[in-house]
């Protein structure tokens, strides 16, 4: 009874996350070709551009915004944050093709067959490495983005003497995440080894 469960778990969760990573491809494509777009069309949007948000302050124009924005540094903040999207899902793309592996002895009812705590393992190097990619991405992109405004222009100079930007790196999420992954990983490698005593005694 518990086996039947467990195959019909790990089916109805196989078929979701098989559309689910349809459309993580989808946002991937759609990441990759707003790239060239960003480049070709860049002066456009910094041109129409009348409010410049900055996360917790937003900033309505005077004028149009290639007044306060370099135009060369700003496509290069945008396709970065557009390769930060495709890294994001591509990193969730072959997550989800590594978790579809582990569900695909599950369907038959065997959740400790040979190489599934491997597979969970490379879960954690994934989440680990990809989040870690993506952060980065992130933060080069930001700095980046306010890079390409004169603050000077926005802001009073004389009140502001000087400015800087925090480097901060802080993937606590997809740390523990790898950490829980890879912990999993010995929980079914001992799995494992209890699933082939018993079938050698079989």
């Amino acid at each position: 009874m518990e086996n039947n469960r467990i195959k019909t778990t790990a089916v109805v969760v196989d078929r979701i996350i098989k559309i689910v990573r349809g459309f993580v491809l989808a946002a991937a494509i759609v990441c990759a070709v707003f790239i060239p777009l960003t480049l070709i069309f860049g002066e456009k949007v910094i041109a129409d551009a009348s409010v410049i948000d900055l996360g917790l302050l937003r900033l309505e124009l005077a004028g149009d915004g290639t007044q306060y924005i370099n135009a060369d540094t700003f496509k290069l903040a945008m396709c970065i944050y557009m390769a930060c999207g495709a890294a994001i899902c591509m990193t969730a793309w072959f997550f989800l093709k590594e978790l579809r592996g582990i569900l695909a002895p599950m369907k038959e009812g065997r959740p400790f067959e040979a190489g599934v705590s491997q597979k969970i393992r490379r879960l954690g190097w994934i989440t680990l490495i990809g989040s870690l990619i993506a952060e980065v991405l992130d933060r080069i992109a930001g700095i980046a983005e306010l890079k390409c405004y004169d603050l000077n222009a926005l802001f009073n100079a004389q009140a502001v003497v000087e400015h800087s930007f925090n480097y901060r790196f802080v993937p606590a999420a997809a740390v523990v995440s790898a950490l829980v992954l890879f912990f999993l990983s010995f929980v079914f490698r001992s799995g494992e080894e209890l699933q082939r005593e018993s079938d050698e005694t079989l």
